[in-house]
Formats: C-alpha cells, structure tokens, sequence
C-alpha cells in the first residue's frame, strides 16, 4: 500500500510522511528558539527590551513551546514540495506564520494585547521578532537534512 502511495505521489514521499517530518523539524526550530532565548539573555538583550528571563529549560516548561512548534511545522510540510526551490527563503519568512499567530491571537488572550504593547511595549514586540527569527530557517535546514534531495 505504502508503495501505490509513493508512485501515486510522483515523489520519494508520501504527504503523510513529509507532514511527520516537518513536525520533528519544527520541533527542532523550537528548540532552536529556546536555545536562542538563552543567547539573547546571556548577551544582556533580553533585559534591553524587556523581558527578564529566558525559556526555562525545565518540565514541563519546556514542553509547550516545542509542542507548540512542531504543530507549526505541520503547515510547512503541506507546503515544503511546493517551495522545495526556495526552501531556505521559505524557511526564513515562515517564522511570520507563527509570530502572527502569536501577536493577533496568544497574546491578545493572555492579556498582553495586540502585539504584546500592554506587556512590554514596542520592546516587547521587537523581543519576539528576534526570539522567534531563527524557528523557520531550523525547520528548513532539518527538515532538508532528514529529506534529503527530493521531496
């Protein structure tokens, strides 16, 4: 049956099978960010604009924003064969997806308001910005790796 999938595809991969791959990746790009949380912090920025701790690294905190990403990452897989020629570029714009999310929808429910201005102000929004820039092009770049040529 897998094998009726892969010919009908016309590829190496069935939807299905990109779709999991784009999740691990994304869950990747969240660690990514994470990780990146903690740079930004150590090198004193994090507290320039605002924000006074990085991601904890401890459960079950850390579990939600790598949850979280590897749902991102589900879109991306739909999308990845579509954009397999600019997949890094792709990849580099896609953090705006969940960033939007984040902005119109999160924080507006948890009470920060739009663009997280009642939390933090325009320094908080910029804060996000950064954290978040490097969770597409990780996800491009792993789910390249696990891929390989041809989606």
């Amino acid at each position: 049956m897998v094998e009726k999938d892969v010919i009908a595809m016309g590829s190496g991969l069935t939807l299905i099978q990109r779709v999991a791959i784009c999740f691990a990746a994304g869950v990747m790009g969240g660690l990514a960010v994470v990780l990146f949380s903690h740079v930004l912090f150590e090198l004193g920025l994090s507290a320039k604009l605002g924000v006074e701790a990085p991601v904890s690294l401890k459960a079950p905190d850390v579990y939600r924003p790598l949850f979280w990403a590897g749902l991102w990452g589900i879109p991306f897989g739909l999308l990845i064969k579509t954009v397999w020629s600019r997949l890094y570029l792709f990849g580099l714009l896609y953090f705006l997806a969940p960033v939007l999310a984040l902005f119109t929808i999160f924080l507006p429910m948890s009470g920060a308001g739009f663009f997280g201005l009642e939390h933090g102000g325009p320094k908080f929004t910029v804060y996000l910005l950064l954290v978040n820039l490097p969770f597409g092009i990780i996800t491009a770049l792993v789910a390249r790796a696990i891929i390989g040529k041809k989606p």
